[in-house]
């Protein structure tokens, strides 16, 4: 593709010398007449056709490559991807659906600092609530998941609330993990168990990663109310939340000592501390 677009630079500037020496030279009447004007303007226009051609499959290959890998579980990968994404970006809908796909990789990666930065830029992009509806809902929920893994309850909130104005007030069913995490944070286990339960289609439509999160805070919740009452319905919730790959829960543990001491007496692998 470089090379055809080379070639068609290279023939503009042959018809450019071509109708100016050959047709007229120095004659401003005659290097200027329509036989000049019209096929250079083609010249041009094709060249640059030609670029954003490329430079939009080089964005669309990177972007669908980055999908694929977010999607087998590989997110270090899938960051790669969206940030060539970025880079080969010709306006800024791609740009920003790109850099907050990276973002998300890097949530799930345990960066929750570099996850804000990226979330922000997205955020601050006028082609999101224009261009891209779903993401515009979709953000505040990224966001307050940031701060929630870092601790910053306050901030988390804030950004649940902005999710429900953005959605015309319906929790919508990404901002479930989040929220029980939050109640589950603040001791309120009672409330996130009945959270759980008043919402139980909503966390059957999670699936992946996030599915065996929430049964994961579901379990915590559980023991941490009473343990031996609640024995079977710990157990049940923890046969489904076996990680398939060892840092799968690592985004909520890292930052949460109480989670991690759960998880350590359960057995559940992948924990470590920030």
């Amino acid at each position: 593709m470089r090379r055809g677009i080379t070639g068609l630079a290279l023939i503009a500037v042959y018809l450019i010398s071509y109708q100016y020496f050959a047709r007229g030279g120095a004659n401003p009447r005659v290097s200027m007449s329509p036989q000049v004007v019209i096929p250079l303007l083609v010249a041009v226009f094709l060249t640059l056709f030609a670029f954003f051609f490329w430079r939009i499959r080089r964005w669309g290959a990177a972007y669908h490559q980055g999908v694929s890998f977010f999607g087998a579980g590989d997110e270090r990968e899938a960051a790669h991807r969206f940030e060539e994404a970025a880079r080969r970006s010709t306006q800024g809908t791609q740009r920003a659906v790109s850099v907050a796909l990276l973002g998300q990789c890097m949530l799930a990666l345990g960066d929750a600092p570099r996850a804000l930065e990226l979330f922000g830029s997205a955020e601050r992009s006028h082609q999101v609530r224009r261009s891209v509806p779903a993401l515009y809902r979709w953000m505040p929920n990224l966001i307050a998941m940031a701060y929630f893994v870092q601790g910053d309850g306050g901030a988390a909130r804030a950004w649940l609330e902005e999710g429900r104005k953005r959605a015309n007030g319906l929790p919508p069913t990404y901002a479930l993990l989040p929220e029980v995490g939050l109640l589950c944070r603040e001791g309120r286990h009672a409330a996130a168990v009945a959270e759980l339960e008043s919402r139980t289609a909503e966390a059957d439509m999670l699936v992946g990663r996030d599915a065996r999160r929430l049964k994961l805070l579901r379990a915590f919740a559980l023991d941490s109310l009473d343990p031996a009452t609640h024995a079977a319905a710990i157990d049940a919730a923890l046969s489904t939340t076996q990680p398939t790959r060892p840092d799968d829960f690592d985004m909520l543990s890292a930052h949460w000592p109480e989670l991690r001491a759960f998880m350590e007496r359960k057995g559940i692998p992948g924990t470590r501390a920030a």
